[in-house]
Order: C-alpha cells, then sequence, then structure tokens
C-alpha cells in the first residue's frame, strides 16, 4: 500500500505521522482492496484561525473514500479522521460494499 503524506514543513509532528501510518497499514491488513493513502494537513485559508485540518483520500478497487476532519491540532484531526475512516470501511465491509476483499487475501 503507498502511504503520500501533503503537510505544512515542520508543523505536524513525527508521531502523529507515524501513528496515521501503523492506522492505515491495519486497515488494509483487514481490507485488501484499499490500494494507496494520501493524507493532507493544512490550516483553513481564511476564517478560523487556529483549526488545523486532516484530510484522507483513500484508493480502492472501488469507489475512493474521503474523510476531512477540523480540530484545535493536527494530532486531534487525524485521530478524529482515523476514527471515521474506521468507522465507515466497517460499514462498507458489513453491508458487502466491500465484498471484493474475500477474493483478495
Amino acid at each position: 500500500m503507498q502511504i503520500e503524506f501533503h503537510n505544512p514543513q515542520g508543523q505536524v509532528k513525527k508521531w502523529v505521522l507515524d501513528y496515521v501510518t501503523d492506522k492505515l497499514i491495519k486497515l488494509h491488513q483487514r481490507n485488501k482492496i484499499i490500494i494507496s493513502a494520501q493524507i493532507y494537513y493544512r490550516e483553513p485559508v481564511a476564517g478560523a484561525e487556529g483549526e488545523k485540518i486532516c484530510e484522507i483520500v483513500l484508493a480502492s478497487y472501488g469507489n475512493p473514500l474521503f474523510v476531512h476532519r477540523r480540530s484545535e491540532s493536527f494530532e486531534q484531526a487525524s485521530r478524529d479522521a482515523i476514527a471515521d475512516l474506521t468507522e465507515r470501511i466497517e460499514e462498507k465491509s458489513s453491508s458487502g460494499l466491500l465484498c471484493c476483499q474475500y477474493f483478495l487475501r
């Protein structure tokens, strides 16, 4: 699985990147149809000062999954995004929308 980070240099702590990488690898191990992930960290252009944004795009053999979370820190935005992503993948798995995972293991 390919994982790409796009973040403001020096603003996201290494342990946060390691945490996200670890969680995404675990998701990939449970759902082999996940091909790649792109993670974007940024601050809003205008408006809410002090807010941080984490966006995750998962590519799969079906439709991509997109998660967007805002928080007061990149750390919390990452945790929220991973939690939402995990929940959405589990929902799709249980409903049969990720049925290809059984053939790719």
